[in-house]
This record gives C-alpha cells, sequence and structure tokens, in this order.
C-alpha cells in the first residue's frame, strides 16, 4: 500500500512543476522528493513524470493519477484545516451528560460564555438519570454526584455539596418540629435510585417512609416552598427561602454528611483541548459563578 505522505509529494510536484521547487516548499531536500517518487512509480510499475535537464511533463499515468488522486487530497487536507484550525482556535462537537434535575442555570451560563470565545465548538446536552457508559455512549464529559471513585472514568473534582433537611415555616407552625428525621411526617422523597445514593453517603441509614415520590430534587424544592412537607435538599437549593424566611432548616444536630459533584471523563487521551477547556471553565463557573444553585467548599 502506497503511503499517503508519498501520494501528497506526487501532488506537490505537480502544484510546483518541479522537484526542487516541491523540495523547498515542503521544506525537505530534493533527494526525498525524488525517492517519494521514484517509491510510487516502483509500487505502481508504472512512470509518472517524463524529466529532462529542463522539464517536467506528466505521463498519461501520471495524469491520471494526478486526476484521481486531487480531489480526495484536498478534501482530506481542508478536513485537516477544519479540525486543527488556526493556533488557539477550539473547534467541534462536545457531548456532556447531567442529571436530569440539575440546575440549567449554571450550565446554560458556561456554555453560553464559553461559545462566544469559541464560536467553532458546538455542544451536545444530554440531561438524564441513569448513569451512562461514557465510552459506548461517546460522552465527553459527565456531571455526576458521587462519594466514591469510578473504576471506569476519570474523575476531577468540582464542589462538596452540603444536604440539609427543610420545610416550609407554614407547614412548620402546622406540624411541629419532629424530634427526628425517621418520624417526620409528609416526607418528599426522590425516586429509587437517588434515595439509595443519599441512604448511602448522606444520611448513613434508610430514608423515611415517603409522602411522595418526585424524579426531581427542583420538584421537592418547590414542594417545600408550597408547603407540602419536608425534604433532604442541596444546602444551595434553598439557601435564598431560608435567608428570606420562608423556610427553615429541621435537625440542625443531624449528621448530615456532604457528597462530591465531579467531571468525568472516558480516559485522559478524550481530553483533548476543546474538552478540557470547556471542563476548566465550568468548574470556574459551578465553583464561582454567580446564582450557582449547589453550594459548597471549592474541593
Amino acid at each position: 500500500m502506497i503511503k499517503l505522505d508519498l501520494l501528497q509529494t506526487f501532488a506537490q510536484v505537480v502544484r510546483s512543476g518541479s522537484f526542487s521547487a516541491a523540495a523547498r516548499h515542503m521544506g525537505v531536500p530534493r533527494s526525498t522528493v525524488s525517492l517519494h517518487i521514484q517509491t510510487v512509480e516502483t509500487a505502481l510499475q508504472v512512470r509518472l513524470f517524463k524529466r529532462s535537464t529542463r522539464k517536467l511533463v506528466l505521463t498519461e499515468d501520471g495524469r491520471q493519477l494526478h486526476a484521481m488522486a486531487q480531489g480526495p487530497l484536498e478534501s482530506l487536507a481542508h478536513a485537516l484545516r477544519v479540525l486543527q484550525g488556526g493556533q488557539g482556535t477550539l473547534r467541534g462537537p462536545i457531548r456532556l451528560t447531567l442529571p436530569a434535575d440539575f440546575p440549567a442555570e449554571p450550565i446554560a451560563q458556561a456554555i453560553t460564555s464559553f461559545q462566544r470565545h469559541h464560536p467553532g465548538v458546538r455542544f451536545q446536552i444530554l440531561p438524564t438519570s441513569e448513569r451512562l457508559d461514557l465510552v459506548g455512549e461517546n460522552i465527553d464529559i459527565a456531571l455526576r454526584m458521587s462519594d466514591a471513585s469510578s473504576p471506569d472514568a476519570v474523575e476531577r473534582s468540582v464542589l462538596e455539596i452540603d444536604w440539609l433537611i427543610c420545610a416550609n415555616v407554614d407547614w412548620l407552625a402546622r406540624n411541629g418540629t419532629p424530634e427526628s428525621f425517621d418520624t417526620a411526617c409528609d416526607v418528599i422523597a426522590p425516586g429509587p435510585a437517588l434515595r439509595m445514593f443519599l441512604e448511602r453517603h448522606v444520611l448513613s441509614g434508610k430514608f423515611p417512609e415517603p409522602s411522595i415520590e418526585v424524579d426531581s430534587l427542583l420538584m421537592a424544592r418547590s414542594l417545600v416552598a408550597q408547603g407540602f412537607g419536608c425534604a433532604l435538599l442541596p444546602s444551595g437549593t434553598v439557601q435564598a427561602m431560608i435567608d428570606a424566611g420562608q423556610v427553615q432548616r429541621m435537625l440542625p444536630a443531624m449528621a448530615l454528611r456532604t457528597t462530591r459533584l465531579k467531571l468525568a471523563f472516558p480516559t485522559r487521551a478524550d481530553m483533548i483541548p476543546r474538552v478540557r477547556a470547556f471542563a476548566d471553565h465550568l468548574t470556574h463557573v459551578l465553583r464561582h459563578g454567580p446564582e450557582i444553585p449547589l453550594h459548597g467548599s471549592d474541593v
């Protein structure tokens, strides 16, 4: 099989009109150009050029090869220029997955501000409650809430998230403060997968029997705000309502562990420049951006 660089040399000789001019353009010795052409001719068992001391002319075989190779070589060169871009230019797709109930504001802010500086980068956002196979689903970055290290990914810690049990002040006035979370009524609980995670990593025990099950922590927050009942929520999602006196923290002495928000990548080799640059930007926004609704300490 003839190597691509040999065909590129052939095409450059045709464009330049001589071996010497092609060598100068490519920045290689003239002997290298001659060797490349000779290798192609030997492999194909044809003559590509008729040469004299003063003239270089394509043979019929040479014209046929150039006609067939020129288009594909130009297409390949264009594709390489598009992928590489100019110096410092980032372009291409980024597939990002995140929990289905993750607040949209910080993600939208990070994508918008990043794309202003890198308009060639395109995004595909996949909100899901499932833990996707990063390789099988061709994921570039996964935003995950986790405590243990993942064996199938390279991870970067972003934040530690504080959790608290809270309720609307009107609900507390009607029902009183329970002695423990186990004895609380009107408990708002997330779906089974997240509930199991919270039992293992935040509560260190069983979740109370729920009065209602929701598939989103944001829905749980809305139910708390309306006075339906009490819920275990990230502190940042309800801090504004606590500061306003609408919601109150319950059982402050109860030991609740923090969890980690992480960015996960399939492998280190997959952290190509555009992915690494956006991951750095997203980390900054999640840690320091305005109105980030998952407050915690930097890791």
